[in-house]
This record gives C-alpha cells, structure tokens and sequence, in this order.
C-alpha cells in the first residue's frame, strides 16, 4: 500500500519510503542495505544514501567529499522518483547514515511528511565506530593525519564545510541523537540494534528488522560483507594505487564477490592506540548513560569506560 503524506511536498498517491535506515554510519549500514534489497517484499531506493530528510546541501568541501556531494536528493520530486517503481513493494526503504547524526531535522521532516515512517538504526560501540571511520578514509586515500590528529582536527573541519564523516566523535553520541528521534517520533516506530549482533547473528537481527519494517521474517538472504573497514597493509603502495584510482576502479569492475575477497586480504584491522582509545571512551560515558536511559535494554556495558 502506498503511504499517503501528511505534509505538501508531493500529492497523495507518491510513493513515498516506509522506512529508512538512520545510520549509524560504519555500523553496518551498507551490509543491511543490500541484505534488504534481495527481500521479495522490499524495494531499496537504487541511491542508498540520498539523505533527503536531512536537508544536506551538497556543497561539502573535505577531500573527496564530492562524492557524497553527487549522492544528496533535495528535491522532493527527485526523491520520490527513486521508490516510483517499487510503489507497490509491501516496503519501500533507503540507507542514509547521517540521518542519526541530523537526528533533529531528519525527525522533523520525517513527521511532517510521512508520518508513519519506520526508523531503523544499527549502533556500533562509539569508540570503534569512530576509528572505523577513520581508517575508511585512510583506506579511500582521503586522510593523511594520524587518529589523534584527526580528532583534534574534527571541529575546525566540520566549520570549514567537511561532510559528517570526517566528524569521528560527533558520530558517536548515539544519546543525544536518539533522544531528538524520541522527542519527535513515538517509540514504536524506532527500531534500534547493535553492530556486534549483525556480526554475531546476523541472520536473526535480519527477521527482526524484517518484521519490524512488515514483511515476510522467513526470507534467507544471502550475506555478503559490504564497505569493508580497515588499513591498508602496505600504505605506500596503497597511496601509489590510490593516485592511479586502482581501488576505485576495481570496486566498480570487479565482480562484487571477488572485489570484498580482494579487500579482505588487502586491509587488515588494527586497534585505536590505547591510550588514545581510553580516552575516547571516557568522553562518550556520560553520553551513554543518557542513551541506557532512553533504551534500557539495549546493550552498552562493553561499550563502558
């Protein structure tokens, strides 16, 4: 059944989505994505990442950011162009991961214009989420400065008109962005799992969210890795190949089994410095607290100084 808006940005028989994926960004997203995309009764907007109810303007300005840039729909037309040929899916949904970290404006448009929306967010422990974050810049070739200087950087980046990616500890504070969803959207409509059990069962976080976005819970897709994180294990021939755009053109040649093969061998994972990775987790406490709060079954002790 196609959704009718409530608000005045298209007449009432558009397909608008009935769900998106919030973010957060490095938490699975992508994986969940194409996972929900082989789903019978699901269609998946071809652009994954339109971020329309976050209201981006694409004029980001850090290295490589013109890719996000390409990415962003702001117009409502365009936006609804992309569900036209799945308006008779039973679910129509898209991936946008900085939905969570605009959490206040995404929640409002999401209100305004399609109200009975569903939100589905996946939530990676703050600290590896955010020298995830980290490491697909450097793996991309965008990043030269080490952790520490990328986070003492974060601020003046984000004032200079870098896109949300680059904002490492600020894509953390899963409290405050969730609280701005629940200061808008009721609770039923907020779905919220965790990265370590897409990892550890990711088959049954699949039914779940199934059955949360209404559609068949008993469909087996198959699971592939997507946007796979780590650092480079050669980083001089990684910048050389980078310069050369071996990696981008292999991610758009290569046959998509064969091209994560080629970047799990190719990358390897590597933990935060400690001590930098201590101090970190200590920042995110009081932001955790408020999240435990606000979802008191959600699990967040590892998460915890």
């Amino acid at each position: 059944m196609t959704l009718a808006p409530k608000g005045g940005l298209a007449t009432m028989d558009a397909a608008w989505p009935t769900f998106v994926v919030a973010g957060a960004p490095k938490s699975g997203t992508t994986a969940l994505y194409h996972w929900l995309g082989q789903h019978p009764e699901v269609y998946m907007a071809p652009n994954k990442q339109p971020h329309f109810f976050a209201g981006l303007s694409p004029t980001f300005r850090g290295p490589g950011d013109e890719l996000l840039n390409r990415d962003l729909v702001r117009d409502a037309s365009a936006y609804l162009a992309l569900f036209a040929p799945g308006a008779r899916a039973r679910a129509r949904g898209e991936a946008s991961p900085f939905y969570l970290h605009h959490a206040a404006r995404t929640a409002r448009r999401l209100a305004a214009e399609v109200p009975d929306c569903r939100v589905v967010v996946l939530l990676r422990d703050p600290v590896e989420r955010a020298y995830s974050g980290y490491l697909h810049l450097v793996r991309d070739g965008r990043e030269s400065a080490s952790f520490a200087e990328a986070l003492e950087r974060e601020e003046d980046r984000q004032r200079q008109g870098w896109e949300p990616l680059w904002a490492h500890r600020a894509l953390g504070l899963y409290g405050r962005q969730l609280g701005e969803l629940l200061d808008v959207l009721p609770r039923e409509q907020l779905g919220v799992w965790r990265y370590e059990d897409l990892r550890a069962r990711p088959l049954e976080l699949y039914a779940e969210v199934c059955r949360f976005i209404g559609v068949d819970a008993g469909f087996v897709p198959r699971l592939t890795r997507h946007n796979t994180g780590g650092a480079p294990r050669h980083p001089g021939l990684h910048a050389l190949l980078v310069r050369l755009r071996v990696p981008h053109l292999a991610k758009r040649l290569l046959p998509e089994g064969v091209a994560q093969w080629v970047v799990a061998h190719y990358l390897e994972h590597r933990p935060p410095p400690p001590a930098l990775a201590a101090e970190l987790r200590a920042s995110y406490a009081s932001d955790l607290a408020a999240l435990q709060r606000l979802l008191p079954h959600l699990d967040v002790g590892s998460w915890l100084p």
